[in-house]
């Protein structure tokens, strides 16, 4: 049998259509996490986030993450501290969704946290407290090695 052009061009739309098919099915495999599950719902109330964010602003520099001897220190500044009330943080990781870690702690001098419950690599850890029944949140950017 003899090969010419109409071979080619059968050969060709082959291999195309075995390309595509092949991306098709890598990228239905892939997993997809948005930031959050209520995304929609959370854009839709973001200037209550921008009020609570002006609020927060004078305490962006009140907590202190310290990493030493496989232990997360969190050190709050003396106006922060309120026996009555508690913080929650929580440890978002960006790259995978089911590393992310949430810790309740009362409001204290120092707040300790082992490694064991948090997976190595970079996290934003968010923390958010209630003083006055108003609503606070900062971030910090930490790294576990």
């Amino acid at each position: 049998m003899k090969f010419n052009w109409g071979h080619g061009i059968l050969i060709f739309l082959t291999i195309f259509v075995t390309l595509v098919i092949t991306f098709i099915v890598f990228s239905l495999n892939q997993e997809i996490d948005l930031v959050a599950k209520d995304y929609y719902d959370k854009g839709a109330n973001y200037s209550e986030q921008i009020e609570i964010n002006k609020r927060s602003q004078p305490y962006q520099d009140s907590i202190n993450v310290d990493i030493k001897n496989s232990i997360i220190s969190i050190q709050l500044a003396e106006g922060m501290k309120n026996t009555n009330d508690s913080i929650n943080i929580y440890f978002y990781r960006p790259s995978d969704k089911k590393a992310d870690y949430t810790h309740v702690a009362i409001m204290s001098d120092k707040i300790e946290i082992p490694f064991s419950k948090i997976k190595k690599g970079r996290y934003i850890a968010k923390f958010t407290w209630k003083q006055s029944n108003q609503t606070y949140n900062t971030e910090k950017e930490i790294f576990i090695e």
